[in-house]
């Protein structure tokens, strides 16, 4: 997907619902406006934004009452607005879709196998995420976009906070990224946050072993309004983040996180695993102690 909003798809709804009560055609309001069939189906599904001109040719040729000509101008003017922070932060177009569209959703949630899901980080292990993937982080811009991912996060403590369900796998927990300390400080935190009444964090045991999910990470995000803003797919790799927008898809998605979900831990089970692998990354940071002290004798 190219980089849009929810707002956008919202706007693109309505005009497709405008058109439909009118009965005609994407090719056939195209036609009366000067503009492809093409340029109508991305319009309505919200992939790129209608010019103002453009937007009011559409909504003259469809016969909008005049109150929802206001609104929908005014809807159009606003869309994008909000996300303009985001450029000091000079973010890959891959990731731009994504911070955008998390910033209108009401819930998400999120498979990881390989790392903390990316709203749980700490600065330190996001730091060192970053640091170890060249391809999709330049080491110029490592800062910024380490700074970028603490601001997404503030979506978890909003007076009306995000929703955040979250499965990571037990490796990823084991994993020494950054080392000890750098861990410990994260599993920490997963133990803090855990407790928001908006979080829920389960860890899938390692004892599964196959499991539905195990090829990817994913994420799906859900909006307040299925009918006008259907849920949004993500996942990401080495050289990049891909938007999933395909119904069939997205619900393939959904239903991955549900089997997911089911054969992790529960909440208390999960937060009783995290404080045993805290403990073991802990006395790893005390062996490495001893041993360089032992090495400086």
């Amino acid at each position: 997907m190219s980089s849009s909003s929810a707002q956008l798809r919202r706007l693109g709804a309505e005009l497709r619902r405008l058109r439909e009560l009118s009965e005609r055609t994407q090719t056939d309001v195209g036609m009366a406006i000067g503009r492809t069939h093409a340029t109508l189906v991305n319009w309505e599904r919200g992939k790129t934004k209608i010019s103002k001109s453009d937007l009011a040719c559409l909504l003259a040729e469809l016969r909008a009452p005049a109150e929802v000509r206001k609104g929908l101008e005014q809807l159009r003017s606003e869309t994008g607005r909000r996300h303009g922070q985001w450029s000091v932060f000079g973010l890959a177009d891959w990731l731009r879709p994504l911070v955008s569209f998390e910033e209108d959703a009401v819930a998400i949630s999120a498979f990881e196998p390989v790392v903390v899901p990316g709203l749980l980080q700490t600065r330190e292990y996001a730091r060192a995420i970053h640091v170890a993937g060249p391809y999709t982080t330049a080491p110029d811009d490592v800062d910024r976009w380490v700074e970028a991912r603490m601001q997404r996060q503030l979506r978890l403590t909003d007076p009306l906070p995000l929703r955040f369900h979250a499965v990571v796998s037990e490796s990823a927990l084991r994993s020494a990224v950054g080392g000890p300390k750098i861990m410990c400080d994260q599993l920490r935190h997963l133990a803090e946050v855990a407790a928001a009444e908006n979080i829920t964090l389960q860890v899938l045991p390692a004892s599964v072993g196959a499991h539905p999910g195990m090829a990817s990470n994913l994420t799906v995000l859900h909006f307040a309004d299925p009918e006008t803003d259907p849920p949004l797919g993500y996942f990401d790799g080495p050289l990049g983040g891909y938007m999933i927008d395909d119904e069939g898809d997205v619900a393939s998605m959904v239903n991955i996180f549900e089997d997911v979900r089911a054969l992790a831990l529960d909440e208390a089970a999960s937060a009783r695993l995290i404080a045993a692998i805290l403990d073991e990354h802990h006395e790893k940071g005390s062996e490495h102690v001893r041993s360089v002290e032992s090495g400086l004798a």
